[in-house]
């Protein structure tokens, strides 16, 4: 429950970021330029539970309506005086069959994920994914992260571009049932520049 509010907060904080930003001609890139108008790429296989043996995959361009895929990084300083560096990334695919729905708060060291963990802290990050009936919270696990980019926004906060690779063990409920069983989900998401006005 923690990883779901801190999720819905980070993505308050997102469309308060979307809703205020700057131009890109205020933000240049950095030194990892990633071309805007390219797709979105995700591939997600599962093993084991009723899902054993599941594997979806699709392309998402920029403006393909409520589908697509964007990360926001941001940079702060909590009460205590410890910088907090936290990344949430979330894919949404509505045109592909099933519609899926991805969610990521990972605490970033450097520019690397924490391991997942059931709960969103200081030293673990957290994954929730969501199709059919089934919504799946993360037990453990890692991603790597690679090619990383980003087009600042203003202080503290960025869009990132790159691809991640994780595998994680989840927790699955199916919405109809109250019964929890686990499944295991490798993955590889390529999260392409976001197009900033």
């Amino acid at each position: 429950m923690k990883t779901i509010q801190t999720a819905g907060k980070l993505l308050a904080l997102f469309l308060v970021v979307m809703a205020t930003s700057c131009s890109s001609d205020d933000n240049p890139l950095n030194d990892n330029p990633d071309p805007q108008g390219e797709s979105h790429f995700y591939e997600l296989t599962f093993t084991g539970g009723p899902m054993d043996g599941d594997t979806f995959s699709g392309t998402i361009t920029n403006g393909s309506g409520t589908s697509g895929a964007v990360a926001v990084r941001t940079v702060s300083t909590n009460n205590g005086g410890t910088e907090e560096d936290t990344m949430v990334l979330t894919l949404l695919d509505e045109i592909h069959t099933p519609n899926i729905s991805l969610g990521m708060v990972m605490t970033m060291n450097n520019n690397q994920g924490m391991d997942f963990g059931p709960n969103v802290t200081e030293t673990s990050s957290g994954m929730t994914i969501i199709y059919n009936n089934y919504v799946m919270n993360t037990i453990s696990g890692s991603s790597t992260i690679t090619n990383y980019g980003q087009s600042n926004v203003y202080s503290g906060v960025a869009y990132a571009h790159f691809t991640i690779t994780f595998s994680a063990e989840m927790e699955v409920r199916d919405i109809n049932q109250t019964d929890t069983f686990t499944t295991q989900v490798t993955g590889t998401i390529n999260v392409k520049r976001f197009p900033i006005p």
